[in-house]
């Protein structure tokens, strides 16, 4: 899927720190009024829904004149956070079945030495 695809398969999240990337509103120099986002392909709920979620994970600021700029540096500390919770939702449940295992077989693993 090339990145200006706005297909259904495209998250909201993408789609608006898509907008913000392709505006260059990467600082507080940069930023861009909440305006700017009428050409998204969102509805305005969902835009701000998004928008006020990336602001809680502190992705975007605002400025003191209403403006909105996105922060690469914090969206990759989000994201390695978001992949090391999904590494930690696989690693539990193939270590508690290694754990079940090892314990059903306690007989036969000391039976070795």
């Amino acid at each position: 899927m090339s990145k200006k695809d706005n297909s259904a398969r495209k998250t909201a999240a993408r789609i608006v720190m898509d907008a913000f990337i392709k505006r260059k509103a990467t600082s507080p120099e940069t930023a861009i009024p909440i305006e700017k986002f009428k050409d998204v392909k969102l509805s305005t709920s969902v835009i701000s829904y998004t928008i006020a979620n990336f602001m809680e994970d502190e992705v975007v600021y605002k400025t003191g004149d209403d403006r909105y700029y996105f922060s690469m540096e914090n969206w990759k500390k989000l994201e390695k956070k978001v992949t090391r919770g999904y590494w930690i939702m696989v690693a539990i449940p193939i270590l508690c079945l290694v754990g079940v295992l090892l314990l059903r077989h306690i007989g036969d693993i000391l039976a070795w030495f």
